[in-house]
């Protein structure tokens, strides 16, 4: 009984997520993901119409939804960097950007509300050929086309031990995952980490 007693007190003082919790949990959190791009593929092939994976990043946590424009021809804006904009400029471009927005409505089938991350799961960052560049905050989207083409996009994600990048191709279905474990070093720097992680990540994907 001593021995038990000692054994079970040994577990409850380990950090959860330690036997594997948090790697199940983000496996299962880039499956979903994987699912919603499938998913959005037929859907965009069954409608005729834009279907995009939309992405709350700035939301804790992080939430996702699949969404339908309207069939026919819609044309997306070009996206423009906000950063180097004037205040009159910025405030044309959200009214643009919003004008997008309220043509897409969410596929009841994939989920009747948003999906949310669980805890300790993030996504870091998206990076999509729309907008070529890593997006960290605010709604960022994935689009996919009745052709059968989607954006090209790569996908962050990180928990607190390490990070899993989803690369998604335009046409093909093999969707490609990657590890990165953070060093001590690292955990002792998570944010400076995960975003130094992710620039060259990028970059490389870039040249690729």
């Amino acid at each position: 009984m001593v021995a038990l007693l000692l054994v079970v007190t040994m577990f409850s003082l380990i950090p959860k997520g330690t036997f594997g919790g948090s790697r199940e949990n983000l496996e299962n959190t880039v499956l979903d993901i994987q699912r919603a791009v499938r998913f959005s593929v037929n859907e965009s092939i069954l409608r005729n119409s834009i279907v995009r994976i939309s992405f709350n990043l700035s939301k804790d946590p992080v939430s996702y939804s699949v969404e339908y424009g309207p069939s026919g021809g819609l044309v997306l804006p070009e996206v423009q960097d906000e950063s180097r904009m004037s205040l009159k400029e910025r405030e044309g471009q959200q009214k643009v950007m919003k004008s997008l927005d309220s043509q897409f409505n969410k596929v009841d089938e994939f989920s009747e509300k948003d999906k949310t991350l669980p805890e300790g799961i993030r996504i870091s960052g998206v990076a999509s050929s729309y907008f070529e560049s890593i997006k960290i905050d605010g709604d960022v989207a994935i689009y996919f086309y009745p052709t059968g083409e989607k954006d090209t996009s790569l996908v962050f994600f990180s928990t607190e031990e390490e990070m899993i990048t989803l690369d998604i191709p335009p046409f093909e279905d093999n969707l490609t995952k990657e590890y990165y474990t953070f060093t001590q070093y690292d955990k002792n720097n998570l944010d400076d980490a995960i975003d130094s992680k992710m620039k060259e990540i990028f970059n490389k994907w870039l040249k690729d």
